[in-house]
């Protein structure tokens, strides 16, 4: 395929389509379905989905996008972490530059099974209720995060993997912000990485008015924070290759 594209870019004298995929967060997926040094040898980026990492299926509260681990993380749960993620692509022969990072614009929700015990890895009995317009259980979009604390919601944040939780009754969530998505944007330019990815676009607040922060909030902080100043993308033409 980058050959076709290689070669429409030469016939018609324009910038080259770029080549992207997706790539898997969970590493037993990454060995059983990747081959790492080709996928970097043949894409132009690899855009890894670093969010989903916890849900109520684990049985315990847990970070959607966590930047690193939690001192109570062991056995493959010590692996659910941004920084550990990029960190097996890299060392298994994906370029840096070429990995894009997932900023998730929502969290997971749980309920717990004592309202008592809030931490991370508290126990929990199922997902959380719907958000007034997602509609899901156990998610709740960044801006229906907001109602959520606006409601009296009791905001935390966790030292150890640099991201927020929240939580109010019996109800548990576990998102980034704007705090979060500041601090993983500093990581992913320390570590000379390709970029970021916010998914999805009409998870963050995109009119402003639900967590008072401006329109897009956390997309408006990782263009600030990562230099961008258009949305525009350029290929290489062959030559410059």
């Amino acid at each position: 395929m980058r050959e076709a594209f290689e070669e429409e870019s030469i016939e018609k004298g324009i910038p080259r389509l770029l080549l992207t995929s997706t790539g898997a967060a969970i590493f037993d997926i990454i060995k059983s379905g990747y081959k790492i040094p080709e996928l970097s040898t043949s894409l132009d980026y690899i855009q890894i989905m670093t969010y989903d990492l916890h849900d109520s299926k684990d049985g315990y509260t847990g970070e959607n996008s966590p930047l690193y681990k939690s001192p109570y993380d062991t056995g493959k749960s010590a692996d659910l972490n941004v920084d550990s993620i990029i960190t097996y692509w890299k060392d298994h022969g994906a370029a840096s530059e070429k990995l894009i990072v997932g900023f998730p614009a929502y969290g997971h929700t749980f309920t717990l099974s004592d309202p008592s015990k809030t931490g991370i890895g508290a126990p929990t009995i199922s997902t959380g209720p719907p958000g007034k317009y997602t509609n899901e259980a156990g998610l709740l979009a960044y801006y229906e995060v907001c109602t959520f604390l606006n409601e009296g919601a009791t905001e935390a944040w966790d030292d150890s993997q640099e991201v927020p939780y929240a939580y109010q009754g019996n109800e548990w969530v576990g998102y980034d912000n704007v705090r979060s998505f500041t601090l993983k944007a500093q990581w992913l330019k320390d570590n000379n990485l390709g970029g970021a990815v916010v998914w999805p676009l009409d998870m963050d607040d995109f009119s402003g008015s639900f967590c008072h922060q401006g329109r897009f909030p956390l997309t408006s902080t990782l263009k600030r924070d990562l230099y961008i100043h258009s949305a525009s993308c350029k290929a290489p033409y062959r030559g410059e290759l």
